[in-house]
């Protein structure tokens, strides 16, 4: 007889692994399967950044439509409080520091960007503020001259990826949550009122499925005749030798791609878009992993130097790969299948800043048919395409 639950969640990364413990918590019976181990995929390989600000990919939305954007800024704010007492839920030090983040600009036209955008999410609640070349090299004096100003967000910072996943984990255990890795999902089929998942060598049933699986969560609804709109990208990051403190907030820049912090231990942390190359072609079903690409830590490296010239003394000790998924606007898909009831799916977008955040309210939605805030501006129906129903 095959195993039954409440709920089946696919993809055992931060997400999935956050919304294991808050459905079990809800007295759901819990099933996680993953084709690979806890956190291996891009919630354990990203640089670990807590950037609430709305970050420079999302520029082109800013500019086409902000008050769509705007309304993204309350779950940023609600991200900052989940991320403030998630050591103390979670009872582990999971590296969180919360120090404080600068976005640069260095030219007219990108400090003309930062006024929007600090206007904008003012307006929305985000506590953020703009600071002039004088006060920004007297709170950061580690930067270059050629930076002129920059937004200030003190709750930014950053966590180790490494650990927060798994810590979701032990807490969901704890909770009665079943995890069944190395176990691929091969098909998902509507049989006698509920969804089997078609395993190796094995089936489980569940009236519900969250599909959280990261940049393969488009390849397990395709066969559903649901084409989600998720990318597949190649993540790069490296990490420098140990140095003396030099950098005291989370770095980012408007125009550059960079995305640059210094942690307890002293290493700097390096990363901000340079892509890896995804192998097998760019397609989600195909992807099977990223590999560093040469020129890109080259570029990385060298937006580091010309940003934090202290930097360009330090030697890069390791460099590491991964594959996340975006949307077309860069938002994340969370939401309901309107065509598949019991089918929900959390996938894409500032998955690691606002990861748990996506993972209680898709577990409210989950639980009663409603989440405490509003995620409608996250379903794929923005797409124009009616697959997914609003909270």
């Amino acid at each position: 007889m095959n195993p039954h639950f409440d709920v089946a969640v696919v993809g055992a990364g931060l997400i999935g692994c956050a919304a294991a413990l808050y459905l079990a918590r809800q007295g759901r019976r819990v099933i996680v399967l993953d084709q690979n181990e806890i956190n291996r995929g891009a919630s354990g390989r990203n640089a670990g950044s807590l950037h609430f600000q709305i970050e420079p990919r999302m520029v082109d939305v800013l500019l086409s439509d902000p008050q769509r954007l705007s309304e993204l800024i309350p779950v940023n704010v609600q991200a900052i409080e989940d991320w403030r007492r998630l050591q103390a839920e979670l009872r582990c030090d999971l590296g969180i520091a919360m120090h404080g983040g600068l976005m640069l600009a260095e030219t007219d036209a990108e400090h003309d960007l930062l006024v929007r955008k600090v206007e904008l999410e003012t307006r929305a609640g985000l506590t953020v503020r703009l600071l002039d070349s004088i006060e920004l090299h007297r709170i950061a004096p580690y930067l270059s001259d050629e930076i002129r100003s920059a937004s200030f967000c003190p709750d930014e910072g950053h966590a180790n990826p490494r650990l927060i996943a798994p810590a979701y984990a032990a807490a969901a255990r704890a909770q009665g949550a079943v995890f069944q890795l190395r176990a691929r999902v091969n098909a998902l089929e509507w049989h006698a009122s509920s969804w089997r998942l078609r395993l190796r060598a094995a089936e489980v049933n569940a009236e519900a499925v969250l599909i959280a699986a990261g940049a393969w969560s488009k390849e397990l609804l395709r066969p559903l005749g649901v084409a989600v709109p998720l990318t597949a990208v190649g993540l790069q990051m490296m990490v420098t030798q140990r140095t003396a403190s030099l950098i005291g907030h989370l770095v980012q820049h408007v125009g550059r791609r960079l995305s640059i912090k210094q942690v307890e231990a002293g290493n700097i942390l390096i990363g901000g878009g340079w892509p890896a190359h995804l192998r097998a072609g760019g397609d989600i079903g195909e992807v099977a992993d990223a590999e560093l690409q040469e020129m890109a830590i080259v570029g990385s490296v060298a937006v580091a130097a010309h940003t934090i010239p202290a930097t360009s003394n330090l030697s890069v000790i390791r460099s590491w790969s991964g594959i996340t998924c975006v949307a077309p606007d860069h938002l994340p898909v969370l939401g309901a299948v309107a065509s598949l009831p019991g089918i929900y799916i959390a996938a894409g977008g500032s998955s690691f800043t606002l990861g748990p955040t996506y993972a209680r309210l898709i577990s409210e939605l989950i639980c009663t048919g409603d989440a405490s805030m509003p995620i409608g501006l996250y379903h794929a129906e923005r797409f124009r395409q009616p697959y997914l129903r609003s909270a």
